[in-house]
């Protein structure tokens, strides 16, 4: 299934697969969402997830923090073609 993505969308979408399948399905929150793709603000990261929910790629329970559920995470590829994995670091990865 294709969401119609914006390329920051789809990089949101693959740090928050990656992210689940490294941490046991554990959802990122919100600041690592965005330290995860680069995006400075909070408030980037949320209107990011919120596109994704209006687009059908993600669902988020009200009120909790750390609850995202990818919708489809089959359909979702890489760059290479393999599934990007999220990596724990002290690193900065904003640009």
């Amino acid at each position: 299934m294709s969401y119609g993505l914006t390329p920051r969308q789809a990089d949101m979408l693959r740090f928050i697969v990656g992210h689940q399948r490294a941490h046991g399905g554990k959802s990122p929150c919100l600041r690592e969402c965005a330290d995860g793709v680069g995006i400075r603000h909070r408030s980037g990261a949320h209107r990011t997830l919120q596109e994704l929910e209006r687009r059908g790629a993600i669902r988020r329970l009200p009120g909790r923090e750390r609850a995202i559920e990818v919708l489809n995470p089959i359909s979702i590829p890489s760059i290479e073609g393999e599934p990007l994995h999220a990596v724990p670091g002290p690193w900065d990865v904003r640009p």
